[in-house]
């Protein structure tokens, strides 16, 4: 396969005025982790393969965390995005959830206890093993075997399988259980297939494409076409995933010519290319939030300094001014595109500077040695670590929008860039006092499962010390509760805490898109966010 380098900036890019070139594409941001992959960002052209092969090139600022084994991490994510497997139920662009390895006709008990599903008869490994019920059962015991997050979406206490009818029963009733199988954590592999190392090896799965080669320094992966696929013939022969974390050379790249798409684009660069013939724009509306969290275990474990820098963020000029209008300011945890209480719920900590000065004061927070930031009451020094990627691009904006406006009221942010993998470990660990990260809280079509996992006690990315009584049995009373309008109600209820307990930022809400080469078809920007290829994905 012909390489060549993709050539990176290597700037970083200090302020929040001029983050913005890095919306733009002016700059990159890069740093620990990214600036190495942004300037060494292999890729095999469109055109590069053997005679009469289809080869597609898609460069993002997303890549794995550790592997490709969808157990681990949320590594799941890209296996269903490279099309490698696939999961028994998918979400629907209106984010309503239907079979795909399973038929449309499962259902439950009446106490949503116990659940039946019908695996497809038709449906191959890229090995050529068929897919039983049985292999379906081991996939999903795999979860909870050599996983962590399983537990935060059901625990099962039985799982049957018969032919090709799978049934589980869960230790609680799971009204949503079908939405949460979708979930790429619980993508179908075949775990008889003897493959000893599934991150490295990548997983034996049910999609369009097989793993043909992934380098864990460069996250680069290629795949190739699948020749046993289930679901008809696949249009290309090969596609290379590139990641790399610098804007600029994403958008470089693709007006060279050496990417055929691009993944999540800048938003103030995707203009030019829909004013361009030659390009198309794939645009959607998705569940994410992008998220200041506050860790409680050090000094925002004070609450008057988690309400001060709140106030003191201006995320209404923000989105209009820096983010050119293209991200909606935050308010609550879940996106305003989804009826979850975005015009309806209090926000205590509004944007009003003065008062967040004014607690600060009250509280005894001065500066006391005249370096123009304060210390704590007790008189310790206060420099907050913020840490974030530049893999999209509103996060280094938003961190560098937050220093200067906390620097107005006398609070000392350090801005830390990290590879995405890191910003992910760290969140996981908690070695950080501020992070930023774009969540898909909407990932299986409802909530729950990512408000358990970020901000219930023991979920597996909360590390802040957050742990309210009233939230969690909220959380409980929603895994149980089946009627939609109460689930949505004792949710709205939820969010309430969080903002009563000033918890964490929501700045903004991103949109998705894909651009590619007017040549390229059937790249999707879903707002599931995890389907980007198929079969039918094509360049001529």
């Amino acid at each position: 396969m012909r390489r060549r380098k993709v050539q990176g900036t290597g700037t970083v890019i200090l302020a929040a005025v001029t983050a913005v070139c890095l919306l733009a594409g002016c700059g990159d941001g890069s740093g620990a982790g990214t600036a190495a992959s942004a300037n060494s960002v292999s890729e095999a052209s469109g055109d590069s393969g053997s005679a009469g092969e289809k080869v597609l090139t898609v460069g993002s600022g997303q890549a794995t965390s550790s592997g490709l084994d969808p157990v681990v991490d949320y590594d799941g994510w890209y296996v269903l995005r490279y099309g490698i497997a696939q999961t028994l139920t998918r979400m629907n662009d209106d984010m309503s959830v239907s079979g795909w390895l399973v038929s449309d006709d499962y259902s439950s008990n009446e106490d949503h206890t116990e659940w039946t599903f019908t695996i497809r008869d038709d449906v191959t490994f890229s090995n050529g093993t068929k897919l039983t019920a049985e292999l379906a059962k081991a996939s999903i015991e795999n979860v909870f075997a050599n996983g962590q997050r399983g537990p935060e979406y059901f625990t099962p206490t039985e799982i049957a399988a018969e032919g090709q009818t799978l049934t589980i029963k869960t230790e609680n009733p799971e009204p949503i259980l079908p939405n949460k199988l979708s979930d790429p954590l619980f993508a179908i592999i075949d775990t008889t297939a003897g493959t000893s190392d599934p991150a490295a090896e990548g997983p034996v799965g049910t999609g369009p494409f097989t793993l043909d080669s992934y380098d864990p320094t460069t996250k680069e992966c290629v795949v190739v076409k699948n020749r046993n696929y289930w679901g008809g013939d696949v249009a290309l022969d090969k596609i290379d995933f590139v990641y790399t974390e610098d804007q600029s050379a994403l958008t470089m790249a693709l007006q060279s010519g050496e990417f055929d798409a691009v993944y999540n684009l800048s938003m103030n660069d995707v203009g030019s290319f829909e004013n361009s013939s030659d390009y198309t724009v794939e645009k959607g509306t998705g569940g994410r939030t992008t998220i200041g969290f506050m860790n409680e275990n050090g000094p925002l474990g004070d609450m008057v300094l988690r309400e001060a820098i709140l106030r003191s963020l201006d995320k209404e000029t923000y989105c209009s001014s820096l983010l050119m209008g293209q991200y909606t300011p935050g308010i609550t945890l879940l996106t305003s595109a989804a009826d979850y209480g975005y015009g309806e719920l209090k926000d205590p900590n509004a944007y009003d500077p003065e008062s967040a000065a004014q607690l600060l004061d009250q509280a005894g927070y001065q500066d006391r040695d005249g370096d123009g930031f304060r210390e704590d009451p007790d008189g310790n020094t206060i420099d907050l670590d913020y840490v974030y990627y530049t893999g999209r691009p509103e996060q280094q904006i938003m961190v560098e929008a937050t220093q200067a406006a906390l620097a107005e009221i006398g609070i000392k942010i350090t801005p830390d860039v990290q590879d995405t993998s890191v910003v992910m470990n760290r969140q996981k660990s908690g070695d950080y006092d501020l992070l930023c990260m774009s969540i898909n809280m909407m990932n299986c079509g409802d909530p729950e499962n990512q408000m358990k996992t970020f901000f219930c006690e023991g979920g597996t990315y909360n590390a802040t010390g957050y742990d309210s009584k009233e939230f969690n049995d909220l959380m409980d009373q929603v895994s149980v509760t089946a009627d939609p309008e109460q689930r949505k109600e004792l949710v709205k209820q939820a969010e309430q805490v969080l903002l009563d307990d000033a918890a964490a930022i929501y700045y903004c809400y991103p949109n998705i898109n894909f651009v590619m080469k007017k040549n390229v078809t059937n790249i999707y920007a879903t707002p599931a966010d995890f389907y980007w290829v198929n079969e039918k994905t094509d360049i001529s």
